[in-house]
Formats: C-alpha cells, sequence, structure tokens
C-alpha cells in the first residue's frame, strides 16, 4: 500500500471515529429538561407562565403506569379550585386525590379496573372531567394545524380560568414510552416551546417541547381508541 493511500485510510478512520454515530444523533432528545441550566433560562424569560404556580403546588406523579390521565386530572382540577370529593385520611381538608377522584360518575366513565389495564383516552378523559362540573373542549391532533394548536394552547394558558392537557406519543418527542397524558405550564415565545409537566414524575422530569414537536406527537394514533391523541382546555 502506498504512503497516500495509507494516509487517505487513516484520515477515514479518524473521521469514523469522530463522527456521531447515526444512531445516537436519531435518539437525541429534541427537548431541554426542567433539571438542565437551559430550562432556567427559558422559565426566567418566558412571558406565559401563570398556571406553572398553582399546578406545581398539586403537581402528583400518576401511582400506577397507566394512571397519567388521573393524576392529570387531579392535578388540573385541584388547580382550577374545583370542589373535591371527602377523603377520610385529610378530613375536614379536601383535594381532589387519584382515589376520590374516582366518583359513581367518573365510574360510569370507566371503571378503575379498566382504567389501571388501558389508561384513558382522549374523550374518556374529558368526560372524567366532565362529571366533575368543568367544562372540557377536546380536539383531535390532526384537526388542528401548528399555528390553531399554538393559538389555542397559547389562550388557555393565558386565562386563569382555563388549564391545557396533552395527550401525546413519547416517541415523538424523543422519549421510550408510548402514549402519555400530561398539563401543560408555561410557553415561552421566543423559543416556541411549551412546558409539559410530567406526570410519570419517575420516569422524566418536566420538558420544554417546542409547538411543533408537540403537534406532531398528537398526530399519532392511541392504540386503544384507534382514534388521534390530541390536546384538551379545561374550563371552570
Amino acid at each position: 500500500m502506498s504512503v497516500q493511500r495509507r494516509t487517505l485510510c487513516r484520515l477515514a478512520l479518524l473521521a469514523s471515529l469522530l463522527a456521531p454515530p447515526a444512531a445516537a444523533a436519531a435518539l437525541e432528545p429534541p427537548l431541554v429538561y426542567f433539571d438542565q441550566p437551559e430550562s432556567a433560562e427559558l422559565f426566567e424569560r418566558a412571558g406565559i407562565k401563570d398556571d406553572y404556580w398553582t399546578l406545581a403546588r398539586f403537581f402528583v406523579s400518576e401511582k400506577y403506569l397507566t394512571y397519567c390521565g388521573i393524576a392529570t386530572s387531579v392535578a388540573v382540577l385541584n388547580s382550577l379550585d374545583v370542589a373535591s370529593p371527602i377523603s377520610p385520611l385529610i378530613y375536614p381538608y379536601q383535594v381532589f386525590t387519584e382515589d376520590n377522584i374516582f366518583t359513581r360518575e367518573v365510574l360510569e366513565v370507566k371503571p378503575v379496573s379498566a382504567v389501571e389495564q388501558v389508561g384513558l383516552t382522549l374523550e374518556e378523559l374529558a368526560r372524567l372531567l366532565e362529571a366533575h362540573g368543568v367544562t372540557v373542549d377536546f380536539t383531535y391532533g390532526p384537526d388542528a394545524t401548528l399555528d390553531q394548536f399554538r393559538d389555542a394552547a397559547r389562550a388557555a394558558l393565558e386565562a386563569g380560568n382555563q388549564r391545557l392537557i396533552v395527550n401525546y406519543s413519547r416517541p415523538a418527542v424523543g422519549q421510550k414510552g408510548d402514549g402519555h397524558i400530561s398539563p401543560v405550564a408555561a410557553y415561552d415565545a421566543e423559543s416556541d416551546r411549551f412546558l409539559v409537566l410530567d406526570v410519570a414524575r419517575y420516569k422524566y422530569p418536566p420538558a420544554w417541547i417546542t409547538a411543533a414537536e408537540l403537534h406532531e406527537a398528537l398526530q399519532a394514533d392511541d392504540s386503544a381508541s384507534h382514534k388521534p391523541r390530541g390536546f384538551l382546555v379545561v374550563t371552570n
């Protein structure tokens, strides 16, 4: 082998070692987690974040892998100051928990055993929340353009009597798992990112997700309902 050819081979080998593997690049998460330094800058700069303070107070972790919709509902209803059922363990104080949220009306939407097995679909989540007296507007992902989703999401976050919930595909935002439900707490216009308070707190911290990525994650079908995922606006 000539000296020139050996030199070219060495350069090619060096380039291959320095370049990131394609698989690793594909797995790079397209979001900013709440415990990363950049998150503090995003939160400080965010012009829409009033919902964060009340949601953070009542933010709970799902008690089962399928309880993302339940944990989200607990945080949202408590943050909207909706009257909760009596919880014997904390009486005379009243607050929604992942147990007392299952009133008779909610059980008619879906029994506890079924929620534990497969969770809640977008429409079931809306009906569960409505059973507690709030108004819910839900939109399937494909029924809203990116601009329509962003506008509706921002409007909900700016309204003191409304909360925003997303039912999204984890893989679409670079996470492991399948479908997931969580409340949204803030928006930074400069980066066009929404802060999603992930109720699977044992798995992922809250994350800033771009509007485009989050909108894309709402397009995937729910394997239980065979309908697209989407978002909900809850009003009290």
